[in-house]
């Protein structure tokens, strides 16, 4: 019987098989697609090892053993993938791993996100040793456009911006963007499974979504446009259950229904939308009629949002139990953490009583208040179902502004609003200690709330007038945020800020005395 010499899925596409690196090894092509390869074997698989590559000066040459790689994996998968970022196929990402076939610096930067996560203490703190090898293998291979080389640099782009290097996210950021339009994403090749297909689909809106918050948050012009012409990305689960080598017949219709993070991408143009009402407030470039209207134009996309929700998407507890035995809760939770962020956002302005020309002001305040409250429930109910985490990096920053809005109702509310805010104030803060121990940036978003309480303070009647400060402390949460000095607080909101102080205390670190005793 005649041997072999390419692979069935290179046959079947009809296109040249070339060898792999080893005997036994899936072909350059199908290691190059993350396919499974019929040139593999399951005892060439039991043979590799994967290795943390040496780094001189780095404690990242002991083996990271094959038991605590797929651990560590599986957490990535589990409470990060899906929710910032949608960057790989679940099962086909894991045969590239157990295949030794996963590039260095994207495994490291899986490992370094998943390490942090870890309940072992001893694996959190190799979790600075894995991005730096993730870095230093990134800069190695800089030059090669490739879907992987893009995914590794938006990888390395968030962990540093969880270190607190905002120029190395910005520039790693770029630098995936760019490649990204080199390769044309997400155009397919005619070559392309059905996997290929949509891993490119969920790489651009990822890239999209990142564009977003990054030009956001760190005061960046956006790269990448608003568009209507790509597909947004399909239900998680059918793209989970797709086998490797499928074709799909036909050009991917942009009006098939998404799945969960389709939605997450239509929250995130609206989100553009709110970045600009502000910076042009902050410009002076609105009248309060003008303002008005823009928020009222906002506030109806997202009223077409809501309704455009299929039922089992929906923020119910039932919905969130459903999706929470799928895999997808802390998905489904991102998803509507997104829409009460964004809401928060939007509002957030009308919290200043003064806009006496505003008729719909005490409306939307109101709204504000509520996406708050309703920001803080939801993360509160997702630490209660098992499965529905939400302890990525960007829940910091967005538990701020709730938390922030909630300070403010503390500071200027009506009496009969204080119990529940400092319940749900509590519940945040708590939440931030948490996060605390995970990301080390964290911090410097906490001492943001204590920079917005002492704005409060330092306002005779109102928290703020919309300026680049408050721009600022809303959207760039990526650069650090100065002192507002305003005048002197009065002697009543003086006595109302014993209460913030009470609610703060829990976020302030123990003084050295505490310490000691």
């Amino acid at each position: 019987m005649k041997v072999a010499k390419s692979c069935s899925q290179c046959r079947a596409a009809k296109r040249k098989c070339r060898t792999g690196p080893t005997p036994n090894s899936a072909c350059v092509m199908c290691a190059h697609k993350g396919q499974n390869c019929s040139l593999f074997t399951s005892s060439s698989l039991n043979r590799q090892k994967f290795l943390a590559p040496a780094v001189t000066g780095m404690n990242t040459s002991k083996e990271v053993n094959d038991e605590l790689r797929d651990e560590l994996v599986d957490i990535y998968l589990r409470l990060i993938h899906d929710k910032p970022h949608t960057l790989f196929h679940p099962a086909t990402l894991r045969t590239r791993v157990q295949a030794s076939l996963l590039p260095e610096a994207v495994l490291c930067s899986i490992l370094a996100f998943a390490a942090r996560l870890s309940s072992d203490h001893t694996i959190q703190e190799r979790a600075k040793d894995f991005f730096q090898t993730a870095k230093e293998a990134l800069k190695r291979t800089i030059d090669k456009v490739t879907l992987d080389n893009v995914h590794a640099s938006a990888l390395v782009g968030n962990l540093c911006g969880i270190e607190g290097d905002s120029s190395g996210e910005s520039l790693f950021f770029g630098i995936s963007f760019r490649m990204a339009q080199i390769l044309r994403l997400p155009e397919a090749d005619p070559e392309d499974d059905s996997i290929m297909r949509e891993l490119k689909l969920r790489t651009y809106w990822s890239l999209y979504m990142i564009d977003q918050w990054s030009s956001a948050g760190l005061d960046m012009p956006r790269q990448i446009p608003d568009t209507n012409r790509h597909s947004l990305p399909m239900s998680e689960m059918e793209f989970w259950k797709m086998k490797s080598g499928t074709r799909t017949s036909g050009i991917l219709t942009p009006n098939r229904q998404p799945g969960l993070w389709g939605y997450m991408v239509i929250l995130a143009r609206i989100f553009g939308k709110i970045q600009e009402l502000h910076r042009q407030l902050a410009n002076n470039h609105l009248s309060d009629a003008e303002a008005e209207e823009y928020t009222r134009q906002v506030a109806l996309q997202f009223q077409e949002f809501s309704q455009s929700l299929p039922p089992n998407m929906e923020l119910t507890r039932d919905n969130l139990d459903s999706h929470a035995k799928t895999g997808l809760g802390s998905t489904f939770v991102a998803l509507h953490l997104g829409y009460h962020h964004y809401s928060t956002l939007l509002y957030f302005h009308y919290l200043d009583s003064t806009h006496n020309e505003v008729s719909n002001q005490a409306l939307f305040a109101a709204r504000c208040k509520f996406h708050a409250t309703a920001f803080s429930e939801l993360l509160s109910l997702s630490n209660e179902v098992p499965g529905s985490e939400a302890v990525y990096f960007i829940v910091a920053h967005m538990t701020v502004i709730s938390s922030s809005a909630l300070l403010h109702t503390l500071l200027f509310g009506e009496p009969d609003e204080m119990p529940g805010t400092r319940e749900r104030l509590s519940s945040n803060f708590q939440v931030l200690l948490k996060l605390k121990q995970y990301w080390p940036y964290v911090n410097s978003m906490i001492t943001r709330l204590f920079t917005f309480q002492e704005a409060c303070m330092l306002s005779t009647d109102r928290v703020y007038v919309v300026d680049k400060w408050i721009v600022k402390f809303l959207l760039q949460h990526a650069l650090p945020i100065e002192k507002n000095l305003r005048p002197p607080a009065t002697h009543s909101l003086a006595e109302r800020d014993k209460f913030a102080e009470d609610a703060l205390s829990i976020l302030r670190p123990p003084q050295p005395e505490q310490q000691h005793s």
